[in-house]
């Protein structure tokens, strides 16, 4: 699986080639918007997710040592 955060780059980099060919109706650049709004609440959810296994383990780690 691909990082999560290319799919965002990958995104953007595509929406900037299209306005910058003047092909980008307004709904497709707002369907873009949520598109990259969502991408951006999927890596701050991963992130979290993230932190989260890290003090699990962390937790865990340290009750075992008891």
């Amino acid at each position: 699986m691909k990082n999560p955060r290319d799919y965002l780059e990958e995104i953007r980099a595509n929406v900037k080639k299209m306005q910058a060919q003047g092909k980008v109706e307004p709904a497709e650049n707002a369907l873009f918007g949520m598109v990259d709004g969502l991408a951006g609440l999927m890596l701050v959810t991963l992130d979290r997710i993230t932190e989260l296994e890290r003090r699990v383990n962390e937790l865990q780690g340290s009750s075992g040592r008891r």
